[in-house]
């Protein structure tokens, strides 16, 4: 038994230190969450004017006739990480340039993963899931019943308001 304890003890003295390292790293890397709902704004405002170091993915259809939706997502360190597809056989056009993807449509979703993104989201239907650290700001129509809604870190939902809101952040402090 004597032999068992001189043999253990120096490999506890090794895990021990490294187990206390893991758990202190993981408390310092807390991202929040974003998700915004059925988001509408007047036409040429942004429904949602988004910063985010992490990935976002959303999905726009127009409930308007008279506007397409647009989505600009500017890559700040050239990552690559931005895709799109057209929904329900929608059109969808893409023009991009080393660091800005712009996307129009009528139906369609969209992804930036994996890097730093600045992301305008304009139309109606707006639908958004962000992870990571970030901020936003979000507006919404004058009438509250057709303005979507949000929720940061798996928050209260919140209706987004008839003028811009100011800088939120993401995660929300703690």
């Amino acid at each position: 038994m004597r032999r068992l304890a001189i043999v253990c003890l120096p490999l506890i003295a090794l895990v021990a230190p490294a187990g206390a390292l893991a758990i202190g790293t993981g408390s310092a890397s807390t991202d929040g969450t974003l998700v915004v709902q059925n988001g509408s704004a007047p036409r040429g405002v942004a429904a949602v004017t988004l910063s985010v170091i992490g990935t976002a993915i959303g999905h726009v259809s127009t409930g308007s006739p008279d506007q397409l939706d647009t989505v600009i997502i500017y890559d700040q360190n050239n990552t690559g990480g931005i895709g799109a597809s057209a929904a329900n056989g929608a059109f969808l056009t893409k023009t991009s340039t080393d660091s800005r993807t712009k996307l129009v449509g009528s139906d369609f979703r969209f992804r930036a993963a994996g890097g730093a993104y600045k992301v305008w989201i304009y139309g109606s239907g707006v639908d958004v899931f962000a992870v990571g650290k970030g901020t936003v700001v979000l507006q919404g129509q004058t009438d509250s019943s057709a303005d979507g809604r949000y929720s940061l870190d798996g928050g209260t939902w919140h209706s987004l308001p008839a003028v811009p809101s100011d800088l939120l952040p993401f995660p929300t402090g703690g």
